[in-house]
């Protein structure tokens, strides 16, 4: 009886290795096992060539880029095209200051800061404020306690 290539002998014949003298002698003489062998050496094949379509060529995508940037260079520009972005750019600014110019309403000066304020007046309404324990937002919940200081010194409600 015939024996088939082990699966050593197979792997090495269909990745191109010198398999043993008795693979190579079988090889000759099995066709089941000469088709099994350029089968998978296809299937291998076709595989590599979906993956080379699948996954662009880096090298060449960088060539492409780097012939793009040092082709294009400021001398190959047109003069006219030089002068235009900056020329648009001025013109943006001068359209946005005279529209806000015009939005400003006119002779309506902002008003000057006073040195008159009542500081003095005004800290003492503040402190008066703080003294006062009835702070609106302050106020204890549990309307049956008059004094929250005590929940916190006992810890019950």
């Amino acid at each position: 009886m015939n024996e088939h290539l082990t699966d050593a002998d197979f792997s090495a014949v269909v990745a191109g290795h010198e398999g043993s003298s008795k693979a190579a002698e079988h090889l000759s003489s099995c066709v089941i096992c000469r088709q099994q062998v350029a089968e998978m050496q296809r299937l291998i094949a076709d595989r590599r060539q979906a993956l080379d379509a699948e996954f662009p060529d880096w090298q060449h995508q960088r060539q492409n880029v780097m012939a793009r940037l040092t082709g294009a260079s400021q001398a190959d520009r047109p003069t006219a095209r030089r002068w235009f972005r900056p020329l648009l750019a001025a013109a943006a600014v001068l359209v946005v200051a005279v529209g806000v110019g015009l939005l400003m309403p006119h002779g309506a000066a902002t008003p000057s800061p006073t040195d008159d304020l009542p500081v003095e007046q005004i800290l003492a309404e503040v402190d008066a404020m703080l003294a006062d324990d009835s702070l609106p937002g302050f106020e204890s919940i549990d309307f049956g306690v008059d004094d929250p200081a005590s929940l916190i010194e006992n810890g019950t409600s």
